[in-house]
C-alpha cells in the first residue's frame, strides 16, 4: 500500500502475509445464487490459492448476512425459512465442491461458515456500539450524504431500515477487520495475525468514510488490511487511506 500512489489507484495482492490469517468472504443474501453461487465462490478462492499464500497458515470464513435482512417489512417466519433453506444449500454446494477438489483444498478444516447473529456473540459490546455509530451518523451531514448515495447506487430507498441496514453491516465489518470479533475457524484457532474482507465489488462510500473517520479510534496495528477491503469482482484491494471519496 504505498504511499506514493495516486488516489483511487488500486492493484491486486502480490503474496498474502507469511502469518497465520484469515480471508473473510461476506456473502448477500440476495446473491448466493448468483455472483456468489458457490461455484464463483471456489472460483474466488482459487484467486488466492497457492500463488498468492506464502505459507498454508490461512484459514477462510464464509459470512452469511442473514440477519441484516431482517430490516424489511416483510414476516419474519417466511424471511426465516427462505434464509434457512438458501444457507443450508449454499453451504452444501461450496462443500462439495471443496471435498470433491481435496487435492487442490487439502486443509478442509480451514473453512468454516457463519451466520450473522454468530458475529454478535463474538463481540463484547456490539449492541453499545451501534447505538453509537446512529448518534454519529444523526450528527454527521457527510455521513448522510454517503449513505444517501449508496441508496442512489443501489436503488434502495433510503428509509429507516436501509440505514440500519447499511449502519450494522459497516459497523460489523470495522470490527471484524480491526480483530474485534471472535471468529471461530479450527485450523487458525484464534491465532490470526492478519484479517482480509473480501466481496465482489466495490465497497461502499459510507464505509470508506467510516474507516477514515475511525469513531472508535480502534488500531490492529499487526493487521496491513484493516483499513482495506478485497474486491473478488476487479481483483484490487481497496485501501481506504487512498480513496478520495469525491471522485471515486
Amino acid at each position: 500500500m504505498a504511499d506514493t500512489l495516486p488516489k483511487n489507484t488500486f492493484f491486486d495482492i502480490n503474496k498474502l502475509p507469511p502469518e497465520k490469517g484469515l480471508l473473510l468472504f461476506g456473502l448477500s443474501m440476495n446473491k448466493l445464487f448468483l455472483r456468489q453461487s458457490p461455484e464463483h465462490c471456489v472460483e474466488d478462492i482459487r484467486h488466492f490459492h497457492t500463488a498468492k499464500v506464502s505459507k498454508p497458515l490461512v484459514g477462510l470464513n464464509f459470512i452469511y448476512s442473514d440477519f441484516l435482512y431482517l430490516y424489511s417489512d416483510k414476516p419474519a417466519p417466511e424471511l426465516k425459512d427462505s434464509f434457512m433453506n438458501q444457507i443450508i444449500s449454499h453451504k452444501n454446494g461450496v462443500q462439495n465442491i471443496l471435498e470433491k477438489n481435496n487435492l487442490d483444498f487439502q486443509i478442509q478444516h480451514a473453512f468454516n461458515y457463519m451466520a450473522w447473529a454468530q458475529l454478535y456473540v463474538g463481540t463484547k459490546n456490539f449492541n453499545e456500539l451501534f447505538n453509537s455509530l446512529k448518534k454519529i451518523y444523526a450528527e454527521d451531514e457527510l455521513f448522510q450524504k454517503y449513505i444517501q448515495e449508496d441508496c442512489d447506487t443501489y436503488g434502495r430507498e433510503m428509509g429507516d431500515n436501509q440505514v440500519n441496514f447499511f449502519l450494522e453491516e459497516i459497523l460489523m465489518f470495522y470490527l471484524l477487520t480491526k480483530n474485534e470479533v471472535k471468529l471461530p475457524n479450527d485450523y487458525i484457532e484464534g491465532q490470526q495475525k492478519w484479517i482480509l474482507f473480501c466481496y465482489p465489488g466495490r465497497p461502499l462510500k459510507s464505509t470508506v468514510y467510516m474507516y477514515q473517520l475511525n469513531p472508535f479510534k480502534l488500531d490492529w496495528k499487526d493487521n496491513p488490511y484493516q483499513n482495506a477491503h478485497f474486491d473478488l469482482e476487479a481483483k484490487q484491494l481497496i485501501d481506504f487511506s487512498r480513496v478520495d471519496l469525491e471522485t471515486y
